[in-house]
């Protein structure tokens, strides 16, 4: 595996197209550049999501619960393709793109040590059923992985628990979707 900051990225314009660049990850992060991740949300026939806790050497929310996947989106790549890529690496899952359901995009700017991460958060959703108790971690990226009831989740961050990332707009938008199909 190359190191993680070595990792290219598309360079994108403000409105999210590619400008045609790429460079690596630690240039985004130091530069500025507008790039893209994938944000995976699982959840399964039990209207669960599968959050992961993520390693507390991870230089952004280290050991706090957060969504079921996520990656930078590696220039060339799809978010689908990139999304099915990091699936297999954290949490050892084989899907077809077709199983990944595109929910939304959330444009947005993280503080990250002396700069601004610039991101467009691709979000998808999987119908998918983890055994929690079996399944193989990339303990790099995250320590343990557990379901939540999607309700009592969204009351959890809505509510602040420090245990978890902080409530935003991506968990409006998600919970909004859910909360939807699951009255009708």
């Amino acid at each position: 595996m190359t190191d993680e900051m070595n990792e290219k990225l598309d360079i994108l314009n403000e409105d999210g197209t590619k400008t045609g660049l790429s460079t690596t990850k630690e240039e985004c992060y130091q530069k500025g550049y507008w790039y893209r991740t994938v944000h995976i949300w699982i959840i399964n026939d039990n209207k669960e999501l599968l959050m992961q806790k993520r390693n507390p050497y991870k230089k952004t929310f280290p050991n706090l619960w957060a969504l079921s996947c996520a990656s930078h989106v590696l220039a060339g790549e799809s978010s689908k393709q990139s999304a099915i890529r990091e699936l297999k690496e954290e949490l050892d899952l084989t899907i077809e793109e077709s199983n990944l359901e595109y929910l939304f995009t959330i444009k947005r700017e993280q503080d990250y040590e002396f700069s601004t991460l610039k991101l467009f958060d691709e979000v998808y959703l999987l119908k998918y059923n983890v055994d929690v108790a079996h399944t193989k971690l990339q303990v790099e990226e995250l320590t343990d992985i557990k379901y939540v009831y999607y309700e009592y989740l969204q009351t959890m961050l809505k509510n602040n628990d420090p245990n978890y990332v902080p409530y935003g707009e991506e968990h409006k938008k998600l919970f909004e979707i859910l909360t939807k199909r699951f009255s009708e």
